[in-house]
């Protein structure tokens, strides 16, 4: 609940961006999903090396973990989700597509601490949830199949079910005093916070052909 309120206001200014906007609005374009497919790629090429690199590896403990056992447990406890990176899966929607995935600079979190990571993977795995919702609207005026939609299909119609078991990990570990929810929260919010950056240039981006 306190990383959904504080990350909501960026949620609902990702969602008014002019771009989003037309892409879950009444008239998207083919070429307003291909520029999504880029920047998603962007945003996830961009920022999951470090997450993912993290959860494998953990760092030493943010503050208010219990002791030096707290990454190890988190990070078990998180892999039991079975996290996987969703870089792939837009990297073959957009070769659907004909096009290739855009150049990504070098991960902006590293090196992420414990509570950063876990933030960060909170944002980027609601992605997914959001983009059941963004793959309904787009199949009603583009046609079904989509193509190149696996990205947005990732979890399937267990798409909620997923979120609703990550958040439940989240508020354990916290309980249990492994993770520090202030440090989750800034990492959630950080991350957040590059997601918008990039989105944002939503209408600079080159139009795909």
């Amino acid at each position: 609940m306190a990383l959904r309120l504080a990350t909501a206001a960026t949620h609902q200014a990702v969602e008014l961006l002019p771009g989003m906007v037309r892409l879950t609005g009444p008239d998207p374009s083919p070429a307003d999903y291909r520029r999504y497919l880029r920047l998603m790629a962007r945003v996830y090429g961009t920022l999951e090396p470090s997450l993912y690199a993290a959860l494998s590896a953990p760092r030493a403990p943010g503050a208010g973990a219990a002791d030096q056992r707290s990454p190890r447990l988190a990070a078990e406890r998180i892999s039991a989700l079975g996290l996987r990176p969703k870089f792939p899966a837009l990297c073959a929607d957009l070769a659907v597509h004909g096009l290739a995935p855009p150049a990504v600079a070098p991960d902006l979190l590293s090196p992420p601490d414990l509570n950063t990571t876990l933030g960060g993977i909170y944002v980027l795995e609601g992605s997914t949830l959001g983009g059941r919702v963004v793959a309904r609207r787009l199949r009603k005026h583009l046609g079904d199949p989509l193509p190149g939609a696996t990205f947005l299909d990732f979890h399937g119609d267990q798409a909620a079910a997923h979120w609703k078991r990550l958040g439940l990990v989240l508020d354990g570990l916290a309980a249990d005093g492994l993770i520090d929810p202030d440090g989750v929260i800034a990492g959630a919010c950080a991350v957040f916070q590059e997601v918008y950056t990039m989105l944002a240039t939503f209408d600079e981006d080159p139009p795909a052909p």
